[in-house]
């Protein structure tokens, strides 16, 4: 079991209501707040732009398109990035707040700290005037009451700025003007130290109301493993118990910076239900999806040699290693007695050219038959061709193993790469899956977590896929909530509620076509109490939501 949990962080100010009680049915301990905010389900940034500049030259955030897109998703909370333009803070204002009002989201604006304002690039027009910010956002807050916080990124790094004195000062600007103002943080420490701590708790909990944690498998920083979430969840939640203290979730959708590529849908859909299923729990108060896309186009980080798919063997940022570390992948080939063979494959590495510590190497039962280092590479990302003749390892031989391996020649403590493999062309036996173009045929060994090894395939509709399984774990949730909060007789909600949690059970096992059997039998349950114990409004509601589940769970049939 993996050590350490490190979060993103965050600083979020709120206020309201967070309607966090977990429904009957699902046994788990109360989630503890000093607040309530219905801000269960969130989104980041990611936003659609208008496609033609106005006459400033800027391309401003599209309204209309972002609002319809997060009503979609069935989202009730936005959390603004207010960096990307000089203008985003006047869209924000005068476009997207008034328009979140009317289509009923909450909204929490997000700034960068002081680490973040470089050159030309700030959270505009206050910058790094935090207690300015305050009372700006209450004053704004006044008007529209769906405003309930603000947020400030990477705030472990700052916090001989974000000195306790100085939080309380925000606090107080703020909180003269709105009275019901409440601050809530979430934090992205160092690598190698935990910064959601006891001594942070301590020192700063009396100006906040709760945490966000993003989870990206910390210490080893990647967008590719996931299964530590559960493991971290229980562990943050466990702590802020302590201080009577809500837990917000965010999961990572989209790129995260020295890594691979882009999360897997698989990654996506994963991480996304294991939140809503603490939300269930009980032992989460939000989750947050960061940066989910929603301009359905092909990303920019298709990297194999040819096809789709290739073999990423990946270092994180931040992580340590030692000599002997390494990752693989491996599969057992039969030579066909010719007393010829040969293999050809394609490689690359993309990080920095350091000599003497990462090593690629081709291995016939165990035996180093190749090996190169990762700085020979000179050009990143430049697949060069490898032709290697393997005769005097497998004559006589009827069978071998075959090794793809990044080996640690000597230790690291912060040397990121990605290095990859492809393109396995073979004289004198056969391979499997030597594209990689689907995952299979190669089974996947790490000495340690730190170093990773996938057989990533691009997919140019990845941003659909990924925002379709967000949508249906959001939506089966929200309809879940939505029956826990109807005023209804406790046997009827109690039926009701058991038919939705099967649904959505078999849905996160991937038993999509008994997910959709539940859903039909919930929908005639609601039809037959229509207008009886159910207003008619009410399940018109239902069951376009359950019309909604059953075309999304089909999708992950198709």
């Amino acid at each position: 079991m993996k050590k350490g949990m490190y979060w993103l962080a965050l600083i979020v100010i709120l206020w309201g209501v967070l309607n966090i009680g977990p429904p009957p049915v699902v046994k788990a301990e109360p989630v503890s707040s000093r607040s309530h905010i219905d801000a269960k389900l969130s989104d980041y940034a990611g936003f659609e732009r208008e496609a033609t500049p106005r006459a400033d030259g800027v391309r401003h955030v599209d309204t209309p398109a972002m609002i319809k897109k997060l009503k979609e998703l069935n989202v009730n909370t936005y959390y603004y990035l207010n960096w990307y333009q000089p203008t985003d803070w006047d869209d924000f204002k005068d476009e997207f707040l008034p328009a979140a009002k009317e289509a009923g989201i909450n909204v929490v604006l997000y700034l960068v700290p002081p680490s973040e304002s470089t050159g030309s690039r700030k959270s505009y027009p206050y910058t790094t005037d935090y207690v300015a910010w305050g009372k700006a956002i209450a004053e704004l807050s006044v008007q529209y009451d769906n405003l309930i916080g603000w947020a400030i990124d990477d705030f472990n790094h700052n916090l001989d700025f974000f000195t306790p004195e100085y939080m309380a000062k925000m606090r107080e600007a703020s909180t003269v003007i709105n009275p019901n103002l409440k601050f809530l943080p979430s934090f992205m420490p160092l690598m190698y130290f935990p910064a959601l701590t006891e001594e942070f708790l301590r020192t700063r909990g009396d100006y906040i109301d709760g945490v966000i944690v993003a989870y990206r498998d910390d210490p080893y920083r990647n967008t590719s493993v996931w299964s530590t979430e559960q493991q971290q969840i229980d562990e943050a939640y466990q702590l802020l118990k302590k201080y009577n203290l809500p837990l917000v979730w965010m999961v990572y959708t989209s790129y995260l910076t020295n890594t691979p590529g882009n999360p897997s849908v698989e990654y996506v859909r994963e991480t996304v239900q294991t939140a809503v299923d603490n939300l269930r729990k009980g032992k989460l108060a939000g989750m947050i999806t960061y940066e989910l896309e929603k301009e359905f186009i092909a990303e920019p980080d298709k990297k194999a040699a040819t096809g789709n798919g290739y073999m990423s063997f990946f270092v994180p940022s931040g992580v340590s290693t030692k000599p002997g570390d390494n990752v693989s992948a491996s599969q057992v080939i039969h030579p066909d007695g010719s007393g010829n063979y040969a293999l050809s494959f394609r490689t690359m590495a993309e990080g920095p050219k350091l000599e003497g510590y990462h090593i690629k190497q081709l291995l016939i039962d165990e035996q180093v038959v190749w090996e190169q280092d990762v700085a020979q590479n000179t050009v990143s990302g430049q697949w060069e061709e490898v032709n290697l003749d393997l005769t005097p390892y497998l004559t006589g031989k009827t069978s071998a193993t075959l090794t793809i391996r990044l080996y640690e020649k000597n230790g690291v403590r912060n040397y990121w790469d990605n290095v990859g493999f492809d393109d396995f062309n073979a004289r004198g036996f056969a391979m499997k899956n030597s594209g990689f173009e689907k995952k299979s045929g190669w089974s996947i060994s790490s000495s340690y977590a730190g170093m990773i090894g996938e057989n990533i395939i691009y997919d140019p509709n990845r941003r659909e896929k990924a925002f379709r399984a967000v949508e249906a774990a959001y939506v089966s949730y929200k309809l879940q909530d939505e029956i826990v909060n109807a005023d209804l007789r406790h046997g009827i909600k109690r039926s009701l509620l058991n038919k939705m949690n099967r649904a959505i059970d078999a849905h996160f096992s991937e038993r999509n076509r008994s997910a959709i059997q539940s859903l039909s039998i919930l929908s005639l349950e609601i039809r037959a109490l229509t207008g009886i114990h159910i207003p008619k409004e009410t399940a018109a509601l239902w069951n376009g939501k359950i019309e909604r589940l059953v075309q999304l769970y089909r999708m992950k049939l198709e």
